[in-house]
């Protein structure tokens, strides 16, 4: 199945320039970045032994900040985001790039894997989709395995609003335009599917649209 804006989504057109936007942490989108890759790299865990999965990996921002592993994959729709994070991962041995929509990787690709991380990716999923994804997640996860995320979200609905409002009063009238066009996460949707599942959940918040997730496979 592939996701249903896969190609909308595809950020061929701003791969040059996608490093230094997201590092302008002035735009409230962006606020929390850094800090929330570095969260997620912690809270993987990554050990030598470990294959991993990048999901989303985008120009590699992400895996660069892993511990060495057993084998690591990265998927990304874009190519050419791929192409910058090839050339950032060079020196990372046991490493596969594959061109792919995050839910049709998994229809076309029975691997298992010790750990997940995904950054700033999953909001381009529909909330189906999304429930999709984490039954998906479930499945190739070792047990004891672990499914990290950083991501836009809001706790839900309300306090969507809420900050949708906030950002009006700033003047920030892009961010509410991206909140709008894409699919931040209702977190209390997300934890009661992945809690469903069988994982152990741990949240922290960065910023007023940033949250980092851990999923812990039971």
């Amino acid at each position: 199945m592939k996701s249903r804006f896969a190609e909308y989504f595809n950020h061929d057109e701003d791969a040059s320039e996608y490093d230094v936007e997201v590092r302008n942490e002035f735009n409230p989108i962006r606020t929390g970045y850094g800090e929330t890759l570095a969260w997620v790299a912690q809270k993987a865990q990554v050990s030598p032994k470990d294959s991993v999965l990048d999901l989303g990996c985008g120009t590699g921002n992400t895996s660069a900040l892993l511990s060495k592993t057993a084998g690591l994959v990265c998927v990304d729709v874009s190519l050419k985001m791929m192409e910058l994070a090839k050339l950032k991962l060079a020196a990372i041995e046991n490493l596969t790039f594959i061109q792919s929509d995050l839910l049709e990787f998994f229809d076309r690709n029975k691997l298992k894997f010790d750990r997940i991380v995904s950054t700033y990716a999953i909001h381009h999923l529909t909330e189906n989709e999304k429930a999709l994804l984490f039954k998906e997640i479930y499945k190739c996860l070792a047990p004891g395995g672990r499914a990290v995320f950083g991501d836009l979200m809001f706790q839900n609905d309300h306090e969507k609003e809420k900050v949708v409002q906030s950002l009006l009063k700033k003047g920030h009238k892009e961010g509410v335009a991206d909140i709008k066009d894409e699919f931040f996460w209702d977190l209390d949707n997300a934890l009661n599917q992945l809690e469903k599942l069988g994982f152990l959940t741990v949240v922290k918040r960065f910023s007023e649209l940033s949250w980092g997730l851990a999923a812990i496979k039971i």
